[in-house]
């Protein structure tokens, strides 16, 4: 997803995500995306070593493609930031969709 979030947007996206990864962060603390992926990259790392199973079902929760998640543990190196990444644009899809049917 090539949009970036607007503040209000990056608010919701990162109390979205807080709650459905288990990420302890107030919205208000996170200024950037970037940063969003950096705690969300950790969180990921920590599932993948700690609680495979765990992270297995986030995603399927979060409702993350599938056939990207499968490419994405293909990689030799990066697997959590990529993850992370996956879940972020998920999450933003997801803010942006019902921002748009709450105008309707």
């Amino acid at each position: 997803m090539n949009r970036q979030p607007t503040k209000a947007n990056l608010n919701d996206v990162v109390a979205l995500t807080a709650r459905e990864v288990g990420l302890v962060v107030a919205p208000e603390t996170v200024a950037t995306r970037k940063v969003l992926l950096q705690l969300l990259t950790r969180a990921v790392q920590q599932l993948m070593d700690t609680n495979f199973e765990g992270l297995m079902q986030v995603l399927y929760r979060i409702d993350v493609d599938e056939n990207r998640v499968k490419a994405a543990f293909g990689l030799q190196q990066d697997v959590a930031q990529q993850i992370a990444l996956l879940i972020l644009e998920r999450e933003e899809q997801k803010v942006i969709t019902r921002a748009a049917y709450k105008r309707r």
